[in-house]
């Protein structure tokens, strides 16, 4: 557990900027604020995999999705899940946490288009490179981030994104659902064009 008070200290204002930012219900990136990232690789993907098809059946690298959710208790995860709950201010119902792999063999691989989800997410960019392309409500502003290993791009909810690989890659979503719209289908309603499939 020390490593999860010394990330914490080491992040105190990137913390503070994140918390900030989703108030203002923006996407923002930073460079290089998770410098162990490199752990975030497909070693630990496939490890991850192995534990959930032996618990559950379900090889999702072998039914070729490119999405990988319920890493939470994996143990190159939980410092990352942890910190990601311990200092992320929740707004409303945001009660409900999760992680998640996402993966590219190829550039290729899992490319799609802009769509909106209904979580907050936290994307920490492990092995390779991935380009997001965030767009507002309208469409009318697009920003283009480029990740690389340790970089980090928060992206508030509905908010338009979709990943574009630059190879193969391996990206950790850290995501904050609000409970409210996980059970109430008037309020999922509410907003057009969302998304439910795993996308990023």
């Amino acid at each position: 557990m020390e490593p999860i008070v010394q990330f914490t200290k080491d992040r105190r204002n990137f913390w503070a900027e994140l918390n900030q930012t989703r108030e203002q219900g923006i996407p923002k990136m930073w460079k290089s604020v998770f410098p162990e990232a490199s752990n975030i690789n497909f070693h630990t993907l496939l490890e991850a995999n192995q534990y959930n098809a032996a618990i559950s059946n379900k090889d999702e690298i072998i039914k070729g999705s490119a999405h990988l959710p319920g890493v939470e208790m994996d143990p190159i995860v939980k410092p990352y899940h942890l910190e990601f709950q311990e200092n992320y201010q929740r707004i409303d119902t945001e009660t409900i946490f999760n992680a998640s792999f996402f993966f590219s063999f190829s550039d290729g691989h899992h490319s799609v288009h802009i769509h909106r989800d209904y979580e907050t997410v936290l994307l920490i960019q492990g092995y390779g490179e991935v380009v997001f392309v965030t767009a507002n409500e309208d469409n009318t502003k697009k920003e283009v981030h480029h990740l690389k290993t340790g970089d980090a791009i928060f992206i508030p909810r509905l908010y338009g994104h979709k990943s574009v690989p630059m190879g193969p890659r391996v990206t950790l979503s850290l995501g904050a659902n609000p409970a409210k719209a996980m059970h109430t289908t008037n309020f999922m309603n509410k907003v057009p064009n969302q998304s439910v499939s795993p996308y990023n």
